[in-house]
């Protein structure tokens, strides 16, 4: 049948709604970009109005500065005030903070930063700027006139002359203002004129833009109604076609009407064809059956594997509970060991022979040995069973051998065989790896090297690794670096390859073997090393020494790792006959600091700031000027950090979330190891008298916020202490005897007496030289002590002056002792203590350490402060189930003059904190029967009277989340036994030394 075909329209009508609408779009882009240039035009044409604006703005400024200070020198000139100079200072001074490229914000600038702000701001302008130079050489001759009076009015009050104006010419001081004030005319005038100009072009152009917005709408008009007529044309030659459309459906309706009458004879062969099909679906039936009964097999294999998968879970965690539990079983008899045998080597009450004290050191490092095989077996089983993370850092190569030449150079020597460490030109300056582990690594291959080498040398090779080499892991193919081990020890035989690297398994595994060792240190080297996507080679020939590779990735690529806070012990390769440390766990990190990268002759500063942002502005500030830098963002970890490690200088802020700075200053200077560290002061607090600190023995005060030249000024401050070898006291004091009896106290290799008789001979001392320290008596022939420290603070200024120790007979009034707290908070009287006081004064001023007095002022020192002052008759807890750690803690703080009230679990800590109200601080176990520790504190936390009580949380779990819990539950601090017996005495002085200042 043939198809009746409709019309063929032409192009305009078939096409007429899409035109329609590209026409209506077309018009609208137009009209977008000529809004859009025009919109453009009118934003430059104000910008230009504006920067007019802001430039005449800046012009007033800059006559404002030249006015304030012609104000400050006339002021200054005629009355010969100093404060008068303030408006010309203001003038003068260059702010820190203000930016030459942004003359919108208001910001205080100086006369220099104001003409440098508007040369910049006329820079399209030639005859600004030629205006500009003239400006320019005009300032600089009348700020030179300026200067030259106020320095000749300074000269004349300083010669005590009398105020002579005649020679000051104010006439041609008013001819320099008024020909600046004429050029500032002419430059707001060209501004003026430029103004007007601009301002009509932004007149036109927004006449342009009326003009052109109505030839637009126009046009747009004009489009939209062309386009709806073409749509409505189209609409009604579409709808006649439709209507031929239907009717030819119609006759299309009737022939189908016919062809189904034909379908139904053919249905009739289907129905035949669909027995056929039935057979079939049986068929397949009975294939999904089978298939349903190959799923129930496929369920129940899952099932069983899911069992599996629970028990190797549950598996897993009781391996990790019985690691806790032998964690605790194992390190719980080694505290008591370890204490026990420490106390007996040092032998304080000297009752022990030297066989018997060797006897004693025995003991104490057979138990940190076997404290480092507990912590080796723990960390392999930390690794297979899945716990061990890493936390990965950008680590400097040069770091890592710096620490492994510290380590294993004194190893070296005693073992009489040459160590070497050698690095390619081609590495990169740092590695994104875990440093602890890698470090681990290298000892644990160090160490195996240096024992099994009796002779030759030993290297440490570090280079990229060659195309060579033959790496597996994926991480490696990106680019890897090689640390080889190489020895020209006994060797290894090629058997003893995969064995060596097994647990508990060594290259000689019999009983009368020559080396000793667990054979644990090549296990969980390899395992670390997996766990760093690296890997380890080696290469041996048995009598031709070893070479052992660690292979890293340049970058680690897990993301999601948190390092263990767990100390790692590492066995040292030779035997040391003195008693061994502590391994300590490490001090928690505020930021990143250079703890790890101190080396013995370093500067190290310790900065004690909760700021992370200033503490690391002033890291960044301390390594340019060659210092190696420690943080801490609190007084206790500060604390902790000065008396572990060997400080240089400290700069401390007074406001710690933890405790007052004042207090950290306190400990630090009443602690022998560290009294003698400078301490700059540099807080945000407003102190009423900032002086209080100085007398206290810090060296500088500055309030935030500061400045660079501040922060540079408390730099300098400390260089000038820590260089300076030789220190001078100045001694004003007429009596003879007295003289010679502070000369003979202060004797000294490195400090200089300069004695005065006389105030007016101090004085002029005091003029011509430096002085770290003065020793003022009260009574002198010419003058009194308070006329002599009045003089000086007039003269020097209070910032200027050294400290001053008042070493006096005079019986002083409570006024007179408030006078002199004005000057100094070092006041000693003449007495029967009085020389063991005035050198303990002058001591902390002069920052002397310790060890360069002589044994006499050593002695006379300490009796000034003794270290256990802190903790006698305090009254502590010690709550522990096992009476072998009770005995021997205990024993160790009664010797240090503390009172120890014992608790064998939770719940008689309880009863007794209810009974005992002298209680001042808690040393709580965690692992307890009854009542555990963690119970216990959270119990003691719900009293009021007991929420500040200290509680210091002992475990020997060492696992990775027990701090937390401990914190978590209500402790304070944490430690793990075997206890750090220093660590746990720095700490309870820390917490009881709060405690009494809570008190007080």
């Amino acid at each position: 049948m043939k198809t009746m075909e409709p019309k063929k329209e032409n192009l305009l009508m078939r096409h007429a709604t899409l035109i329609a609408i590209g026409t209506v779009t077309l018009v609208m882009l137009l009209a977008i970009g000529v809004f859009w240039l025009q919109a453009k035009a009118n934003e430059t044409a104000r910008d230009w109005v504006n920067h007019t604006y802001i430039v005449r703005r800046h012009i007033q400024l800059l006559l404002s500065g030249l006015q304030n200070a012609e104000t400050g020198y006339h002021d200054y000139v005629l009355t010969g005030n100093s404060d008068f100079l303030e408006p010309y200072n203001n003038a003068m001074r260059d702010s820190i903070g203000a930016y030459l490229d942004d003359a919108v914000v208001d910001q205080h600038r100086s006369i220099r930063q104001e003409l440098l702000l508007l040369r910049n701001l006329t820079l399209d302008n030639p005859s600004q700027q030629s205006n500009l130079d003239e400006m320019n050489e005009a300032i600089k001759n009348f700020l030179n006139y300026v200067s030259s009076g106020i320095q000749k009015r300074q000269e004349t009050d300083g010669n005590g002359e009398k105020n002579d104006l005649t020679s000051i010419n104010f006439q041609h001081q008013k001819e320099m203002m008024d020909r600046l004030r004429g050029l500032v005319r002419i430059m707001d005038g060209e501004e003026s004129h430029l103004l007007k100009l601009r301002t009509e072009l932004d007149d036109t152009t927004v006449r342009q833009n009326h003009t052109l917005t109505f030839i637009v709408m126009g046009i747009f008009y004009v489009a939209i109604t062309l386009s709806v007529w073409l749509y409505q044309r189209a609409r009604t030659r579409a709808a006649i076609q439709m209507l031929l459309y239907t009717r030819e459906l119609e006759k299309r309706e009737e022939e189908l009407k016919m062809q189904q009458e034909e379908l139904k004879a053919s249905n009739e062969e289907i129905e035949a064809s669909n027995e056929e099909l039935e057979e079939k679906t049986n068929a397949l039936e009975e294939q999904n059956q089978r298939i349903r009964q190959q799923s129930q097999e496929l369920e129940e294999t899952k099932r069983v594997i899911e069992e599996k998968a629970e028990e190797l879970e549950r598996a897993s965690r009781y391996k990790s509970e019985f690691l806790a539990n032998m964690s605790h079983e194992l390190r719980t008899p080694l505290n008591s060991l370890l204490i026990l045998a420490r106390g007996l080597a040092a032998n304080e009450e000297g009752n022990l022979t030297a066989e018997q004290i060797e006897e004693a050191r025995v003991i104490h490092n057979g138990g940190l040995e076997l404290l480092g095989l507990i912590n080796d077996i723990l960390d392999l089983s930390k690794v297979e069973a899945g716990k061990m993370s890493v936390m990965p850092e950008d680590i400097y190569i040069s770091g890592i051998t710096k620490r492994m030449t510290e380590q294993f150079d004194p190893v070296a020597k005693e073992r009489k065989v040459e160590f070497h460490v050698r690095l390619d030109q081609d590495l990169p300056e740092m590695l994104h790896t875990d440093g602890q582990r890698v470090e681990q690594i290298l000892k644990n291959l160090l160490s195996n090297a240096f024992k099994f080498t009796e002779s030759g040398s030993i290297t440490l090779d570090i280079h990229r690794a060659s195309d060579q080499a033959a790496l597996q892991r994926a991480a490696l193919a990106n680019g890897a670096i090689g640390f080889s081990v190489t020895d020209t020890g006994i060797g290894i035989d090629v058997s003893k390859f995969k064995d060596i690297f097994e647990a508990f398994q060594q290259e000689d595994g019999s009983t009368d073997r020559h080396y000793g060792g667990t054979g644990l240190g090549l296990t969980i080297a390899r395992k670390f090393a997996h766990l760093l996507g690296g890997e380890i080679h080696l290469a041996s020939q048995k009598g031709s020494g070893s070479t052992f590779t660690l292979y890293l990735p340049l970058k680690f690529s897990s993301e999601e790792s948190v390092r263990e806070t767990a100390p790692v012990a590492v066995q040292d390769a030779a035997d040391d006959p003195q008693i061994k440390t502590m391994p300590r766990s490490a001090i928690k990190t505020f930021i990143p600091d250079d703890r790890k990268t101190i080396g013995a002759d370093d500067k190290v500063l310790l900065i004690i700031e909760d700021d992370r942002n200033f503490a690391a502005t002033l890291m960044k500030i301390a390594k340019k000027r060659g210092y190696q830098c420690l943080a801490a963002g609190d007084g206790k970890s500060g604390l902790l950090l000065a008396a572990e490690q060997p400080v240089t200088a400290v700069i401390l802020d007074l406001r710690l979330p933890d405790m007052d700075g004042m207090m950290v200053l306190d400990q630090l200077k009443h602690n022998l190891k560290t009294r003698h560290i400078p301490v700059h002061i540099i807080s945000g607090m407003t102190e009423s008298d900032t002086t209080a600190p100085l007398k206290k023995g810090a060296i500088g005060y500055l309030t935030k916020p500061v400045v660079q030249e501040d922060i540079d000024s408390a730099f300098a401050r400390i260089e000038n202490i820590l260089q300076s070898d030789v220190k001078k006291v100045l001694v004003v004091e007429d009596d003879r005897k007295t003289q010679t009896a502070i000369q003979s106290l202060l004797k000294q290799k490195n400090l200089e007496l300069i004695t005065m008789g006389t105030g007016a001979a101090a004085l002029a001392q005091l003029r011509e030289a430096q002085f770290d320290c003065i020793i003022l008596d009260l009574r002198l022939p010419d003058m009194t002590g308070f006329e002599w420290l009045a003089t000086v603070e007039k003269e020097i200024g209070e910032a200027a002056t050294p400290p001053i120790v008042i070493y006096t007979a005079q019986e002083l009034t409570e006024d007179e002792n408030r006078q002199l707290s004005c000057y100094t908070g070092s006041i000693v009287i003449k007495g029967a203590s009085s020389s063991e006081r005035l050198l303990d004064e002058v001591t902390l001023f002069l920052h002397s350490v310790e060890s360069t007095l002589s044994q006499d002022q050593q002695a006379m020192v300490r009796m000034q402060h003794d270290p256990d002052r802190a903790l006698q008759n305090r009254t502590v807890m010690l709550v522990d189930d096992d009476m072998r750690n009770t005995f021997a803690l205990s024993k160790v703080l009664k010797k240090h003059g503390m009172n120890v009230v014992i608790a064998d679990n939770g719940k008689m800590a309880l009863e007794k904190l209810a009974e005992e109200k002298k209680i001042e601080l808690l040393i709580m176990d965690i692992m307890m029967p009854v009542m555990d520790g963690y119970q216990a504190m959270r119990e003691i936390r719900t009293h009021a009277a007991w929420q500040a009580l200290p509680i210091i949380a002992l475990t020997a779990r060492a696992m990775p989340e027990e701090q937390e819990r401990c914190i978590e539950a209500g402790a304070n601090d944490y430690l793990v036994k075997p206890v750090d017996i220093e660590r746990l005495l720095t700490l309870l002085r820390v917490w009881l030394f709060k405690q009494e200042k809570v008190a007080a």
